[in-house]
């Protein structure tokens, strides 16, 4: 469970930099559009493997299943 959590905020972590990296190339500077292009990807990659962990446990929950 702690290992879910530190996984949770790094996630966290990575895409407030990658919103400071858009503004800042919005403004000017920084990355290029393919990494962040790529970046933005990375992203919602791994926000989604996080929906699906947590939609998995709750149809789980449904199912009478434990977890």
């Amino acid at each position: 469970m702690e290992f879910n959590k530190i996984i949770q905020w790094l996630l966290v972590l990575f895409m407030v930099y990658i919103i400071i990296e858009v503004l800042r190339k919005i403004f000017g500077g920084s990355l290029g559009f393919e990494e962040i292009v790529i970046a933005l990807l990375v992203a919602n990659l791994g926000y989604t493997f996080y929906l699906n962990s947590t939609m998995s446990e709750h149809l789980g929950w449904h199912k009478g299943q434990s977890f």
